[in-house]
């Protein structure tokens, strides 16, 4: 094995200058090969009912977040490659359209992808000529998946016109709105155009440090998790590194920009951040624009609905304890009056009835809201 010798002189320098002391380090790089998964789903898989899976109400295979489309567009192909509202949708929830084609048989016909492109393979035939088409295709999204999600308020809760939410959709949006729900994230493509400076590093590590590790949005200090703040250029241009320019922000601050689609936080991650903002004393003023502000994004869609319908404002990332004190969990959003939660996932549930709670999980709220806003009746 090749040794790669390498001159930190100029490191060190800089180390010294922002106040501390130089530390020995080694790397170790590691090649790990694309899953087979990843690039058959970037380039779009057939597969049965039964290898998806629909937790949270999301669609999944092999712990992958993935999207459902028709690739075949018969004799409405032409029109769908000129213009791809005029094709048929792509899915990305357990929608009632998903449940009526299921229970046709007609799921068969569906592809699965994780591609974040925006297009879509679709094939057919000329309606006059008989010939064969196929080519790629922007797809619009289906309205039934953005209601069963409430995504953005679609159903309640909403800042802006439903429509201007459906024609404005981004793949690539969503993927990180729900990234916290999924055990792999996708791969995305690189943006060519937006390349940091050679010297972004030291730029970067010496703002955080300047400004104390501390996000600048919603305060939580990072000083023992530095991997979860990032440095974020305000005006998009990642070459104009002027102090005026950037602002520390944690990882979830940062993914909620604009134009931060591509990024991802785990639920791990997210979980971490949200216990570091309590024990720092950085709650909850009783005003909902602070959760929409803090909370996961994969909830936005419940905390729009609870809003809508005048119920009590939640604890954010609250920790669960059990008799002895010990915390066991987390809930992504707590009632502990009620002792009524919210949670992302079936292990979080079951955690939290272990424990005496009211545990939901994020779909079950959306699918019966009636009945979850029955828990707050005296």
């Amino acid at each position: 094995m090749a040794r790669l010798r390498v001159d930190f002189s100029e490191l060190h320098r800089c180390v010294e200058q922002m106040g501390t002391a130089p530390v020995d380090f080694t790397v170790d790089i590691v090649q790990r090969p694309i899953d087979p998964v990843d690039i058959a789903l970037r380039e779009g898989l057939e597969i049965s009912l039964e290898d998806i899976s629909y937790d949270g109400g999301l669609l999944s295979y092999e712990g992958r977040q993935i999207l459902l489309y028709i690739k075949d567009h018969g004799n409405g192909v032409g029109a769908a490659l000129e213009d791809g509202k005029k094709g048929r949708r792509f899915h990305v929830a357990d929608c009632k359209t998903l449940a009526q084609m299921r229970s046709r048989n007609r799921f068969d016909r569906y592809f699965v992808t994780n591609n974040l492109s925006g297009k879509f393979e679709i094939t057919g035939v000329d309606p006059y000529t008989r010939r064969k088409l196929s080519g790629m295709a922007r797809l619009w999204v289906c309205q039934n998946c953005l209601k069963k999600l409430n995504y953005k308020g679609f159903v309640s809760g909403a800042t802006e016109p439903r429509n201007m939410i459906w024609k404005n959709f981004s793949i690539d949006e969503f993927f990180k709105r729900y990234s916290s729900c999924f055990k792999y994230l996708p791969h995305h493509a690189e943006d060519d155009d937006a390349q940091y400076t050679e010297d972004w590093a030291l730029i970067a590590g010496r703002t955080k440090a300047e400004r104390d590790f501390r996000c600048e949005q919603c305060g939580v200090q990072l000083t023992d998790h530095k991997n979860l703040l990032h440095v974020h250029h305000i005006n998009g241009h990642k070459s104009d590194n002027r102090p005026s320019n950037l602002k520390v922000l944690c990882a979830d601050c940062h993914r909620k920009q604009a134009r931060h689609e591509h990024m991802f936080v785990s639920h791990g991650q997210m979980q971490l951040i949200n216990r570091l903002r309590r024990e720092q004393g950085i709650g909850l003023k009783g005003a909902w624009e602070e959760v929409l502000e803090i909370v996961d994004p994969a909830v936005d869609g419940v905390v729009r609905l609870c809003q809508s319908r005048g119920l009590p404002v939640p604890d954010v990332g609250y920790e669960l304890q059990n008799e002895d004190g010990e915390v066991v969990g987390e809930a992504e959003l707590a009632w502990p009056d009620y002792w009524l939660a919210v949670v992302l996932s079936p292990e979080d549930k079951s955690m939290a009835e272990g424990e005496g709670w009211q545990a939901w999980e994020m779909i079950e709220v959306l699918d019966w809201p009636e009945q979850f806003a029955e828990r707050f009746v005296c």
